[in-house]
């Protein structure tokens, strides 16, 4: 009884995963998928409807470039690049928010205090020293402004402009209570800062490079378009006025300029004239004259190249490189050609921003080659003040050598060409300041803003945030990402066994039974006995395919007494030894069945016998009557008995060897019911004394370690263990599809199932199991 029989698989081949393989996993877990997905999803949905709406409204401008420059630049391309980098800074500068918060300040709203109404103010200019106003609606149509002291401002109608002294606007009624009045403020600078500090954002959009959107959000739409409003008409009043501000420079530069030059004209003139009424000498010599003429154009020529020189030098002191900027060099060999590819690369930049982040490679490959265009450029600035400098000096030579040419003139005649020369400078000098400044006024009259507001932004209808469509579909999809995540993740840690294949992989071990769950239709007192009750159930052919198996491995005469046992309790042990026994008797074999767990005996219920007298009195007394004979299964059957005090000594003692010698002598089959392996030693101590030991397990709940330790314990006691009948009592495992899924398929219950063993399935049921076994062929 000791020698251990080879029941064991060989080695196997290491098994191949399929898709089916995955998709089962779900299929098994798929309760905790679904309820992952409603939460995620309810989680999603709740905060996606209790989220505040926020609304956005855009303002599009388009910024040009200099006229001259632009010019030039289309003359030598097809297309241009705008810089468009400085612009979106100077948006989003302090400077142009406080300029738009002070126009905000001068917007006129209904106060906090006064009830939600269609009142739309679209334009109210009323004097600054008014703080507050109340607008009294007279009829549907038509209103009246009053002052804080009472007095009537103004009157008008509803959609229609009005003005009444310095007073006017436009304002709209729509839902207003007749006679009602609404109180109206400003804003403060406070209100309006925090307005348009937060919730800005500029970008370019649009073919053309020079166009750039201003798009704010808001809860408010109102405030939303307003904001946008103001910031685009602070942004194109800041350019207009850097542009009047650049000319009244000038102008005041060349207004000085006129003084100072004014004088010594003055001074050059008086000095000629006395000088001629006390020599009597009037006019020079041709040789003189000429000589005069040359030395007035060589003054000319050198007063531009030093302007030129120094508009360069400061273009090197600040390189902004801006379309203004950039047409001071842009004349200079060389640098219209460096310029086209700054705007291409600066262009070709902005588009990479879009997309990328400002530490891409790709961005701050493009900043290298714009740093390199710069570095040409400012090489070239200096390259053209090197070259100025050598023009000034080579005409400074030429004055020189006049003025040698002038001292061979007689010494009268000499000092009347140095007066007249003087004379003519400043009065060239003089006339040429003059046309400038009559150019740069006409200039300065006619400024407009390189700003132009292409589209003003609008009253926003519908949020853009939240996108209830697309955060219930990321709930949706983040829900079952999570929730199929969580089958597996539950999977990988589920480390008991469940099917034959963690059977015969993991414990090395032979199934030699499948049993499926017991239904409830077949379910009673006695409704273990499910091979007697319902011989045609899916529960009786597994009993009957294990019965066929058994045989197979008991071959000889040895192997009579059997031993069932299990790794918990409540597995189900003996449901299977009952049933067993049955269908061992059905064969018409002489079968024995003893009840051996003397602490929960439960065999006497399914065989509707009593407990008393049994195993336990036949030891003590050798008593009689334990030996029942059951009639309906045509096997004998001993129970458990008087429950004694020490089990485990019972068992082991030379009685219940002599009763296992006897009864192998005498029946062809015995079969014995013993308490579970892990937490009692009943069973290790029959174990080397049957023939043969096999294991019951419950899929779905006995840890793998477990059921190690378990077929360890029987190896070290020396035990033949027959193999693993797979108990599936609460249906979990049939999950797995395990070694029984056979009796579940469509094959078996269309060949073999009764139309009358239990009620038809739901349409939902039959619907689902029939696009399941598709996917499993």
């Amino acid at each position: 009884m000791s020698e251990q029989a080879p029941y064991n698989l060989p080695e196997q081949n290491e098994k191949e995963t399929h898709l089916l393989d995955y998709l089962r996993v779900v299929q098994r877990r798929w309760r905790v998928a679904l309820l992952v997905l409603v939460v995620v999803f309810s989680v999603t949905a709740v905060k996606t409807f209790l989220e505040i709406p926020v609304y956005e409204s855009s303002a599009v401008v388009r910024v040009s470039l200099q006229p001259d420059t632009s010019q030039k630049i289309l003359e030598k391309r097809k297309e241009y690049y705008f810089s468009v980098d400085s612009e979106i800074y100077i948006l989003q500068s302090s400077l142009i928010s406080e300029r738009a918060a002070k126009l905000l300040q001068l917007e006129w709203r209904l106060a906090a205090t006064a009830k939600s109404t269609a009142l739309h103010i679209r334009r109210l200019v009323v004097p600054v020293d008014i703080p507050s106003l109340t607008l009294q609606a007279i009829d549907e149509k038509s209103f009246r402004l009053f002052a804080p002291s009472g007095a009537v401002l103004a009157s008008g109608q509803s959609g229609i402009p009005f003005k009444h002294g310095e007073v006017s606007g436009l304002v709209d009624l729509q839902e207003v209570a007749l006679g009602a009045t609404y109180p109206l403020v400003r804003l403060t600078l406070d209100e309006a800062t925090d307005m348009v500090s937060q919730g800005v954002s500029v970008f370019p959009t649009g073919d053309q490079i020079s166009m750039i959107r201003l798009s704010v959000q808001r809860t408010d739409p109102k405030q939303a378009r307003d904001v946008a409003n103001a910031l685009a008409r602070a942004y194109q009043e800041q350019a207009r006025d850097a542009k009047v501000k650049e000319a009244n420079t000038i102008l005041e530069l060349i207004d000085q300029q006129l003084v100072a030059l004014g004088r010594q004209l003055n001074i050059s003139e008086q000095n000629l004239q006395k000088f001629r009424i006390s020599t009597g000498l009037q006019r020079l010599s041709p040789e003189g004259s000429s000589m005069i003429d040359v030395a007035v154009a060589l003054e000319k020529q050198r007063a531009g190249l030093l302007q030129k020189q120094q508009r360069i030098e400061g273009f090197l002191g600040n390189p902004g490189f801006s379309s203004y900027e950039s047409s001071v060099v842009d004349s200079l060999p060389g640098v219209q050609e460096l310029l086209s590819r700054l705007w291409e690369l600066r262009s070709i930049r902005n588009d990479l921003l879009r997309e990328y982040t400002p530490s891409h490679p790709d961005v701050g490959e493009v900043n290298d080659k714009i740093s390199l265009l710069r570095q040409e450029i400012m090489a070239s600035a200096r390259l053209a003040i090197n070259g100025l400098d050598a023009e000034i000096a080579a005409i400074d030579q030429e004055l020189a050598a006049n003025a040698k040419r002038l001292e061979q003139v007689p010494e009268e005649e000499l000092e009347l060409a140095r007066l007249s020369r003087s004379s003519a400078v400043n009065a060239e000098l003089y006339s040429y300041l003059l046309q400038r400044q009559q150019e740069e006024r006409i200039a300065q009259a006619s400024i407009t803003s390189n700003v132009e507001i292409i589209n003003q932004a609008q009253l926003p209808l519908s949020p853009v945030k939240p996108n209830k469509k697309k955060n219930l579909g990321m709930g949706l999809l983040l829900g079952l990402l999570l929730g199929v995540g969580m089958t597996f993740l539950i999977d990988y840690f589920d480390q008991t066994i469940k099917d034959e294949d963690d059977v015969q992989e993991h414990l090395n071990q032979v199934v030699i039974g499948s049993i499926p769950r017991i239904e409830s239709a077949v379910s009673s007192e006695q409704g273990q006995l499910v091979t007697h009750l319902a011989p045609h159930s899916i529960p009786a052919a597994a009993f009957l395919a294990m019965r066929t198996n058994l045989r197979f491995i008991v071959t000889n005469q040895k192997h009579k007494t059997i031993m069932l046992t299990s790794c918990l309790a409540d597995e189900g042990k003996s449901t299977v030894a009952v049933n067993l026994a049955a269908t061992m008797a059905q064969t018409g074999a002489k079968v024995l069945l003893v009840g051996c767990d003397l602490r929960r005996p439960s065999l006497s219920a399914a065989l509707d016998q009593k407990e008393t007298p049994g195993l336990t009195d036949l030891l003590v007394h050798g008593g009689k009557g334990a030996l029942r004979h059951i009639t309906k299964l045509n096997l004998d059957f001993i129970p458990a008995g008087t429950e004694p005090p020490n089990p485990t000594q019972l068992l082991g003692s030379k009685s219940m060897q002599n009763f296992l010698e006897t009864v192998r002598e005498k029946y062809d089959y015995v079969f014995l019911d013993v308490p579970p392996l892990l937490p009692v030693a009943d069973a290790l101590i029959l174990s080397p004394w049957v023939d043969l030991n096999v294991l019951i397990i419950e899929p779905c709940r006995v840890p793998e370690r477990l059921a190690k330790q378990a077929i360890k314990l029987l190896n070290n006691h020396e035990a033949t263990i027959a193999g693993v009948v797979l108990n599936d009592k609460t249906g979990k495992g049939a999950k797995f599809y395990g070694g029984y899924s056979y009796y579940n398929s469509k094959y078996y219950q269309g060949y073999y199932r009764r139309a009358t063993d239990g009620p038809k399935p739901s349409l939902f049921r039959r619907v689902i199991a029939k696009i399941w076994g598709s996917i499993n062929g």
